[in-house]
């Protein structure tokens, strides 16, 4: 039987013992518990990083465009006017390239393919040909009678049909008013309707000059470069010396065989001279036309 004193240093020793295992067990889990710490700061610290790299955004530098706007800007700038769009309200000239251009129903026409079921008719003379020019006196004598001439060219004009072309010009001191720029036109609707807008344009001033208007008639064509098949020629007389009274004909008609050998120019005369209506009789006949003289004042 153990002593009491025996017990108690047992006791202790017991005590002891586990004291210092506790003490060690302790100690072991606190080394674990810290390295385990130690290793979650470090993941996190990463994470952190590559949170802190994903959220950050990318800087991409805005495209250089302000040479391109200038461009643009320089492009767009320009405003065209009424004028160079329509191109009917200038005085001097006229150009309408786009009424030239055949309809697709209707296609390009064959130079033999010239003769109309209906006949065009300016102050009584006829026509069944498809290629019109109109040659006009506007010089100051023909004042008094414009208003009547102006009635009577649009009517002629409003009668064409789309398969018809035509060109209008108005002389006077040398000074050619034009609708065409030296092109016969399509005689579309649009066409004749600014056609009749241009004959308004027309004011009779100064002195009449005949033959440069007979030429730049002749030279003129369609998109396949046929001239006109008719001249429609009027005039209330010509303002020339005895020598040009002699030889104007004869102009006119080495114009005709040089540039439109197949052109007939029908003659108009309000109230001619004799001198005057003998000329315009010659070039209607010696270029297989008509002369038409007017002496009614309606």
């Amino acid at each position: 039987m153990c002593s009491p004193s025996t017990k108690f240093w047992a006791w202790t020793v017991s005590i002891t013992v586990h004291l210092i295992v506790l003490a060690l067990f302790g100690v072991a889990k606190f080394s674990q518990a810290k390295a385990e710490d130690r290793q979650q700061l470090v993941a996190t610290a990463k994470i952190k990083r590559v949170k802190k790299l994903v959220g950050t955004s990318v800087v991409i530098s805005k495209p250089k465009i302000k040479s391109a706007k200038s461009r643009f800007a320089k492009k767009t700038a320009v405003i065209l006017s009424t004028d160079q769009i329509v191109n009917v309200s200038s005085p001097s000239l006229v150009d309408i390239a786009d009424f030239t251009i055949p309809s697709v129903s209707i296609g390009r026409l064959s130079p033999g393919d010239c003769v109309l079921a209906h006949r065009v008719k300016f102050f009584g003379a006829l026509t069944d040909e498809r290629r019109l020019c109109y040659v006009v006196d506007c010089s100051g004598s023909m004042k008094g009678l414009f208003g009547r001439v102006r009635k009577e060219l649009k009517a002629s004009i409003e009668s064409l049909e789309p398969d018809q072309y035509f060109s209008i010009i108005f002389f006077s001191s040398g000074k050619l008013l034009e609708f065409g720029n030296g092109k016969l036109i399509r005689a579309t609707r649009k066409a004749r309707l600014v056609a009749c807008d241009f004959i308004d344009l027309a004011r009779p001033l100064g002195r009449t000059n005949a033959l440069k208007a007979l030429e730049r008639a002749v030279r003129i064509g369609d998109d396949n470069g046929e001239g006109p098949s008719v001249i429609y020629f009027l005039t209330d007389g010509f303002e020339l010396t005895t020598e040009d009274t002699q030889s104007l004909p004869r102009k006119v008609i080495i114009l005709l065989n040089r540039f439109a050998p197949l052109t007939k120019i029908n003659t108009i005369g309000f109230w001619p001279t004799s001198d005057d209506q003998e000329m315009l009789e010659a070039i209607a006949r010696q270029s297989g036309g008509e002369f038409v003289f007017i002496t009614d004042a309606k």
